[in-house]
C-alpha cells in the first residue's frame, strides 16, 4: 500500500513539472545586442536627403565651354571625398551642363546621405585648397553648397527626372552611380598609365580628350550594347524615334 502511494505521489509531481514546463515555454534565447558601429552605412529611411555641391566654371563669351576641369576636381578633390565617406555615403552621381544661364558650365557633386555626413563633405572640399588654385588660375568661378542645416529632398527620387515612371525615378540612382564610378575609375586608369603633361590643367585636357575618345570608340560596345543586352536586347526610343538594338 506504502509502495502504491510513493508511486501515486510521484507521478503527480511528474506531471506537476510536465505541465508547469508547457505553461512556461522554451526558453527565450539570448537577445542578439547590436555591434556599435560609427561608420556603418545609413539605413535608407527619412533621415537621408539628396545634397548638391556646384562647381561653377569661368565660361568666356565666344569661346567653347572647358569640360576638362570636371575631371580635375573628380580625380584630385572629389575621389579622395568619397573614399572618406565611403560607408556614409549611400548614394552619389556626377552631373555635368553648359548652357547661357544662370549656371551655366557647371560640374555638380550629388549625393545621398545624412545632414551630418553633408558637412563633413562640405568642410572637407572646403578645406581642400584645390579650389582656391582653380579659382586663382581663372577655372573656377564659384562653389556653392547646400546648407545641411536644411535639408529639402527626403525622397529617393527628389533629383531623379519628374517626367519618368515613380518606378524608373526610384531606380535610376543606382544605374547613374555605377555610370558615375565608371567614369571616375576610366580617368584614374588613364592618369596612371599615360605620359602626360606635368601642368595640372594640360594634363586634365590631355586626359578628358583620351576620355571623349574612348566614349566615342568603345562607348557603343562596352556601354549601350551592355547595357542593351540586361534588357533582353528589348528596343528603345531614341531622340529620332526609330527603335535601335545596341
Amino acid at each position: 500500500m506504502e509502495a502504491r502511494s510513493w508511486a501515486t505521489a510521484l507521478l503527480l509531481a511528474l506531471l506537476v513539472y510536465m505541465l508547469g514546463g508547457c505553461a512556461a515555454g522554451p526558453a527565450a534565447p539570448p537577445s542578439i545586442q547590436p555591434v556599435d558601429d560609427p561608420v556603418a552605412r545609413p539605413a535608407e529611411t527619412d533621415q537621408l536627403h539628396w545634397w548638391y555641391v556646384r562647381f561653377r566654371m569661368q565660361w568666356p563669351e565666344g569661346e567653347d565651354p572647358p569640360w576638362y576641369p570636371d575631371l580635375w576636381l573628380a580625380d584630385r578633390l572629389l575621389g579622395p571625398v568619397l573614399e572618406a565617406e565611403n560607408e556614409s555615403i549611400a548614394l552619389w552621381r556626377f552631373h555635368r551642363r553648359a548652357a547661357r544661364d544662370g549656371a551655366g558650365r557647371q560640374f555638380s557633386f550629388i549625393f545621398r546621405a545624412t545632414p551630418a555626413t553633408a558637412d563633413r563633405v562640405n568642410q572637407r572640399i572646403r578645406s581642400d585648397p584645390l579650389p582656391g588654385e582653380m579659382q586663382r588660375l581663372g577655372i573656377l568661378a564659384e562653389v556653392v553648397f547646400d546648407d545641411p542645416a536644411a535639408p529639402s529632398r527626403p525622397g529617393i527620387a527628389d533629383t531623379s527626372d519628374a517626367a519618368w515612371s515613380p518606378e524608373m525615378q526610384r531606380a535610376w540612382p543606382h544605374y547613374i552611380m555605377g555610370v558615375s564610378r565608371l567614369w571616375l575609375e576610366l580617368i584614374r586608369e588613364l592618369q596612371r598609365e599615360g605620359d602626360w603633361p606635368p601642368e595640372p590643367a594640360e594634363r586634365y585636357a590631355a586626359i578628358a580628350a583620351t576620355v571623349d575618345g574612348r566614349w566615342r570608340d568603345e562607348g557603343s560596345h562596352a556601354l549601350l550594347h551592355h547595357l542593351n543586352a540586361v534588357f533582353g536586347y528589348r528596343e528603345v526610343q531614341v531622340l529620332r524615334r526609330e527603335l535601335l538594338r545596341f
